[in-house]
């Protein structure tokens, strides 16, 4: 009985922490779409940041350096989506398996907490980056539009 509420606590949580990254990655479609791979939608995101700063900052020293921060930003959140889904695969066979040990199930939940924590951190270490580049006009300019990838 012990188990069965661990499994479906972790369950749960694994269904609540795949929905949290989804959307705090920017990876949620419409649904009158069809499903995107999580690495186009990071890829268009990317371009889409890539082309809201090239009508933003005129400066081009600064605007390499703030392209160089927005493919950092994809390629640390696509490391992040893809770590996560493993992580995730890795949950779902050992609450399959009928020996897995409560052990190992927090072993992994554990492992889910701390990839999150560090790409959520990255991510914000990224979006100071590109508020230190930018003038402040910039960085309002920048702010306004919908940008998944910094989280507007």
């Amino acid at each position: 009985m012990k188990y069965t509420h661990l499994l479906a606590a972790v369950a749960g949580g694994a269904l609540v922490v795949a929905g949290l990254v989804t959307a705090g990655l920017g990876l949620t479609g419409c649904a009158s779409t069809a499903p995107q791979a999580p690495g186009a939608k990071i890829q268009a995101s990317t371009a889409d940041l890539h082309a809201t700063l090239q009508d933003t900052v005129k400066d081009a020293g600064r605007l390499a350096q703030m392209r160089a921060v927005a493919d950092q930003i994809g390629a640390d959140l696509l490391a992040g989506a893809q770590e996560l889904a493993r992580l995730q695969q890795e949950q779902t066979r050992l609450a399959a398996d009928y020996t897995t040990t409560p052990e190992a199930l927090r072993q992994v939940g554990e492992q889910m907490q701390s990839a999150r924590t560090a790409y959520r951190t990255k991510a914000l270490a990224a979006r100071q980056a590109l508020a230190q580049l930018a003038t402040d006009d910039e960085w309002k300019q920048i702010t306004s539009r919908d940008l998944a990838l910094i989280g507007n």
